[in-house]
């Protein structure tokens, strides 16, 4: 066994060897490593961006367009945010009137969300919590109406000829409306988004009786032109790391098909990192399931809504993150009603979900519980580094 000074003194050295990758003393000889600076590199593509692996786990609420502008009680919402077992909000981008959010100038998409939009998204990351902007895509009565030839066309069923132009909805079926409503995405997702949602990217739809016929593209269907939207926004949305999530009718997880309105969830899970189903049990008609009173019992419906989801889906249904409700129509929601369907996405399997309050008023002691589990607990950020813009 050699024994060495446990420090060795620069003048124990005569002579230092860099081509043989040694230091040579008058008592001993050290040999050393000495790698390329190859060795070393880390390229973007090893790291795993924060924001991947927490929208796994989403727990978020929406806030509206309105309330969104008001810094009060945006903040409130934040603040119940962060004494819950929430960790994501919703904001909307562009709502379902066509208004961007956040800007003052509508008119030049290329200079959007100048008045409080990246404020908003620093504020949330310093409290370490999830972001996602969402964006009303082809019911935008704005675009509609500001040029016919981004407007969805309709045939007149009285006589299959005359074609109506629509000021509500503009056409899946065009390029230029894709092009719109990416520009205002890549606008919003600069500033840190960490995810984009997708709504309203469907067609309109029509009663049994009604005198209007969607007019289609020859050799296309609808599902094919809301699948080509997210292919689109999925090549020019990449370069920014962002996730890309849409929304889809509740019945779409039972329905076989596309409901007519081009939502056939088993092609469209394939152009997106996360599906919400907006499974609000006040919107299913009596006997639904063979439930009676769907409105009034939460839990059978979230629960059989996601196990045909599953069913469909199948091994990409860790893509499911459904939309809860908490709201009132028929039958007043309480905490019990909330948790209830809560439960029901649990006892399927599923970690995400995401609570609708049209007028963002949410039932926050349905999503406390006694162990306390914060901001800290979840995610142990609170503001780091790993929120940084990236």
């Amino acid at each position: 066994m050699l024994e060495y000074k446990s420090n060795l003194d620069l003048e124990d050295y005569s002579q230092i060897n860099m081509d043989q990758k040694s230091l040579i003393s008058n008592r001993i000889t050290l040999n050393f490593p000495v790698r390329d600076k190859g060795d070393y590199s880390l390229s973007k593509e090893e790291l795993v961006s924060p924001h991947y692996t927490y929208s796994k786990d989403v727990r978020g609420i929406y806030i509206n367009g309105w309330v969104v502008g008001n810094e009060r009680k945006t903040d409130n919402l934040i603040k119940e945010v962060e004494e819950s077992n929430l960790n994501s909000i919703v904001v909307d981008l562009k709502d379902v009137t066509g208004r961007i959010i956040f800007s003052k100038n509508q008119r030049d998409i290329s200079q959007l969300f100048e008045n409080g939009l990246k404020e908003l998204i620093d504020k949330a990351h310093k409290k370490g919590i999830y972001v996602i902007g969402r964006l009303a895509v082809f019911k935008d009565p704005v675009l509609a109406n500001k040029d016919s030839k981004y407007s969805l066309k309709y045939i007149s069923a009285s006589d299959n000829e005359t074609i109506i132009n629509s000021d509500v909805w503009v056409s899946p079926y065009s390029k230029e409306v894709w092009e719109y409503n990416i520009k205002i995405s890549e606008q919003a997702v600069k500033l840190g988004l960490d995810e984009i949602q997708f709504d309203y990217i469907r067609f309109p739809t029509l009663a049994v009786n009604s005198k209007l016929i969607i007019k289609t593209e020859e050799n296309k269907s609808r599902t094919d032109a809301i699948v080509g939207f997210l292919k689109f926004a999925n090549e020019r949305l990449k370069k920014y790391n962002v996730l890309i999530s849409a929304d889809v009718f509740g019945l779409t997880t039972t329905a076989k098909g596309d409901l007519k309105i081009g939502q056939d969830i088993t092609r469209l899970v394939d152009y997106v990192d996360y599906l919400s189903p907006m499974i609000y049990p006040s919107h299913y008609s009596s006997g639904f399931y063979g439930i009676d009173n769907p409105d009034s019992n939460p839990y059978d419906i979230i629960f059989e809504s996601l196990e045909d989801a599953r069913e469909k889906l199948g091994d990409k249904s860790y893509k499911l993150r459904p939309w809860l409700q908490d709201f009132s129509l028929r039958h007043i929601y309480t905490d019990k009603e909330v948790k209830e369907q809560i439960k029901a996405v649990k006892d399927n399997q599923i970690s995400s979900w995401l609570l609708w309050n049209p007028r963002s008023i949410y039932t926050i002691s349905a999503v406390k519980d006694d162990s306390k589990k914060g901001m800290e607990e979840r995610w142990n950020l609170q503001g780091s580094e790993l929120f940084q813009k990236r």
